[in-house]
């Protein structure tokens, strides 16, 4: 008998730990919700030049990292130097003909005041003088777009950050617009984390997380909850699923939530599309 009440009281309390440990982990799931289906993410630049024209030098190569300001390439410079030379020469030419018109109309109008020459004739000059300052204005705005494009000719980076997809060669003729490589900016991260509809009612913006990158399992980041997506992945998908047919089946839906790195450590650098693991506390 006693070994019985032994065994009885013994499987009694592994019950109950196993009881005990359920309970606990489900309140544990309850306020500290987690997803490993989280992916890194930064701001990304398309390089992009405004005129188009030949590469002509090439500063930096694929995955470097570079800083803001830095010249990454130039386009041939050759004729839009030409086309700055061009304009200048009319903007001299269009001011030094309405310097002399401006005398001409200074003459004749106090003739006309006068009554030495017809009121026709003023007004021709007058004329021909505002004619001519209208094309000194168009001569230096074709000036202020010619240096413009220039300028445009050496290309900068925008931020710090990697240089990605880079694939231009010395030689290659680029269209304006047209983006040529992409630009990873390094000093703002964060995690888009897909958290299933039945964890979403406990997580607030503000909230603490943490994030485990799967590049480095052992380093814990610290983040913040910084915003809610208002409708689920499947909903911006290109084909989003049609429920009203008469084979239906619930699936659960996933919600992004954006986590911010709050500590980004130099000694970890991230990459962007890496996985993550990330929980947030709702307490």
């Amino acid at each position: 008998m006693e070994q019985k009440a032994k065994r009885f009281w013994l499987v009694f309390a592994g019950i109950g730990v196993i009881v005990f440990a359920a309970h606990s982990y489900s309140l544990y799931n309850t306020y500290f919700p987690s997803t490993d289906d989280a992916y890194l993410q930064a701001d990304v630049v398309n390089i992009a030049t405004q005129v188009s024209g030949p590469v002509d030098h090439i500063y930096v190569k694929d995955h470097q990292t570079v800083y803001g300001k830095q010249l990454l390439f130039t386009i041939d410079p050759t004729p839009f130097a030409a086309a700055l030379r061009q304009s200048q020469a009319n903007v001299a030419r269009a001011q030094a003909q309405l310097d002399t018109q401006a005398k001409n109309t200074a003459r004749i109008l106090p003739l006309v005041k006068n009554g030495q020459l017809s009121k026709s004739a003023g007004d021709d000059a007058q004329g021909q003088l505002d004619q001519l300052t209208a094309a000194l204005n168009v001569a230096e705005a074709e000036l202020a777009s010619a240096q413009l494009n220039l300028l445009y000719t050496q290309i900068y980076a925008p931020s710090d950050g990697f240089i990605t997809n880079f694939v231009l060669r010395a030689g290659q003729f680029v269209q304006a617009g047209n983006p040529q490589f992409a630009l990873i900016e390094n000093h703002h991260w964060w995690v888009n984390a897909n958290f299933k509809e039945t964890d979403i009612a406990r997580i607030k913006i503000g909230q603490s997380a943490s994030i485990y990158v799967d590049t480095y399992p052992d380093v814990k980041f610290k983040g913040t909850v910084e915003g809610i997506s208002r409708g689920s992945g499947a909903a911006f998908s290109l084909l989003p699923p049609e429920n009203a047919t008469g084979n239906w089946v619930k699936v659960t839906q996933r919600f992004p939530v954006r986590v911010d790195f709050v500590n980004p450590n130099p000694k970890y650098p991230l990459r962007m599309g890496a996985s993550c693991e990330v929980t947030v506390n709702t307490q």
